[in-house]
């Protein structure tokens, strides 16, 4: 059988496995609170409200990713498919064309003498839970690591004479529409690309301040794009984020800290044998031999220490992390090299590369049965605030307040205040103010309007200035649900007292079954 065809077939198999474990073997779609968020968002777009959070309240940029909003809202108005059809399946249809871009670059690496081994790179990603997650949840991440796999394949075209920079920092520029902090990946990895090139000093120096002029002049371009689009230039969310100091010195709330071992840790141990194959083979390989490698790599490192010094600990999740995976996954690449020009024979080459594909693949195994399990989890995790919402949606004019911004106001679809911040522009900009409290109560009288019903967890792991409870005269205005059934059903309900739609509120809290009981 030509060599072709092997790579085509194993292609296909291992793309059909993949689907496999992203339809059938992982919930489809994988949605969790966060998800909902984005299908508001999409759905109001669709319904002819682009980028607005409350229907007809003005735009705001709660999503983290402008590009994707935008694409799922004209699949959504061209196809006629609902606003979880088309962020599952849109995400699935990157995380193909993210497999098939890291295919091509394999290829091109290998160049002739890869025969059928350029699947190995894929074995690594399609067996990684968090990218099998990644492929249904219905946010940006997708589009994400797509465009992160097709930098490193046009790294392969980039020269440092003509308008090659140029171009390299128009793409890594705009990839600010599609999530703010995602250039930092193709600007570092273009950055190294030219300044590692075969070229005279002058030519390096000359590309890589081409690379960066354009790259920040391309970056101003989207976020006024974006600010024209959604009234702000960067996502309100980035308001949330803190530096790295508030752990270093102590500064984090102590609920923080708990996260720092769990999630990391498990994400560090998945790319712990490519990160090895990876120093293997640069310590190992001619320096000639490596040097496609090294701007991958490198650009890794540089987004992996952004990751750690910009992010808070809870964020530092797999959403984020991926980036890191893609590019590391070429370690396969590069270890098959080292093994080419070893002493080696090729055919113990060969087995010792499939070797190590298949321990990487059966060492996920565990991985994928435990993620799954926290995917069932956290589709139900939020069941509660869903029913809720499905209740008050019959209501006209009901306007609603929590920090559980997803499946609440998803299928609620009524005026909705974000006590977090994400999706309010009125709370990122005043919540570190000393009088927040004041202001918040004036900004609900006078703008919003005193919410009817207000829900968050009982044992709520947010900030002190998300609680609603600070507004001064809350005990007065509110009614809510206390004590032991509160805690029983980790929720707090508040109604209005003084609200027009007050027993309808309270109807539709009965309806839901939840047993949520009032004084």
């Amino acid at each position: 059988m030509k060599l072709r065809y092997q790579r085509a077939l194993l292609l296909i198999l291992v793309l059909a496995v993949f689907v496999w474990l992203a339809r059938y073997f992982m919930p489809f779609p994988a949605n969790f609170e966060d998800s909902f968020i984005m299908y508001r968002y999409a759905q109001n777009g669709a319904d002819g409200f682009p980028y607005e959070w409350n229907r007809a309240a003005g735009t705001v940029q709660g999503m983290t990713g402008v590009a994707w909003v935008t694409l799922v809202t004209l699949v959504m108005r061209i196809t006629r498919l609902d606003v979880i059809s088309a962020n599952s399946y849109g995400c699935l249809v990157f995380s193909i064309l993210t497999l098939l871009a890291i295919y091509a670059t394999a290829v091109r690496h290998f160049s002739a003498r890869n025969g059928w081994l350029a699947v190995c790179p894929l074995v690594a990603i399609v067996s990684s839970p968090f990218f099998i997650r990644a492929a249904s949840n219905g946010l940006e991440t997708s589009i994400t690591v797509f465009f992160v796999a097709l930098s490193i394949y046009l790294l392969g075209f980039l020269r440092t004479t003509g308008t090659h920079p140029i171009w390299a920092g128009i793409f890594s520029g705009l990839t600010v529409l599609v999530r703010p902090d995602l250039p930092i990946f193709p600007a570092s990895l273009f950055f190294f690309g030219l300044a590692l090139a075969d070229a005279t000093m002058k030519e390096r120096v000359k590309g890589c301040i081409t690379l960066a002029v354009s790259a920040f002049l391309a970056a101003l371009g989207a976020l006024f794009i974006a600010y024209v689009l959604t009234g702000t230039a960067l996502p309100l969310a980035a308001s949330l984020k803190f530096a790295m100091t508030d752990l270093l010195l102590g500064r984090l709330p102590g609920n923080q800290y708990r996260f720092i071992l769990g999630f990391q840790l498990a994400f560090l141990s998945h790319l712990l044998p490519l990160v090895i194959l990876a120093l293997i083979s640069t310590a190992l390989l001619e320096r000639a031999n490596s040097k496609p490698y090294l701007p991958v790599y490198l650009a890794c490192a540089v987004y992996f220490a952004y990751l750690f010094t910009v992010l808070p600990i809870v964020d530092v999740a797999y959403r984020f992390q991926l980036p890191v995976l893609i590019g590391l996954s070429f370690a396969m690449v590069h270890f098959f090299d080292f093994i080419v020009k070893s002493p080696m024979q090729r055919k113990h080459g060969t087995a010792l590369i499939l070797a190590i594909t298949a321990l990487l693949a059966v060492g996920n195994v565990s991985h994928l049965f435990a993620d799954r399990k926290e995917s069932e989890f956290l589709l139900v995790d939020h069941t509660p605030y869903e029913k809720i919402g499905r209740e008050l949606r019959d209501i006209p004019g009901v306007s609603i307040a929590s920090s559980e911004a997803g499946k609440l106001a998803f299928y609620s679809q009524k005026k909705f205040f974000d006590t977090v911040g994400l999706n309010d522009l009125f709370v990122a900009r005043n919540k570190k103010r000393d009088n927040y409290p004041e202001l918040l109560s004036n900004y609900l009288r006078s703008d919003f309007g005193i919410p009817d019903i207000y829900v968050r967890p009982f044992h709520a792991e947010i900030d002190s200035y998300a609680f609603l409870e600070i507004v001064p005269d809350f005990d007065r205005l509110y009614e809510c649900n206390k004590g032991s059934n509160a805690e029983r059903l980790n929720l707090v309900v508040c109604v209005y007292r003084f609200g027009p739609h007050v027993h309808d509120v309270f109807a539709s809290i009965q309806r839901t079954g939840l047993g949520i009981e009032f004084p």
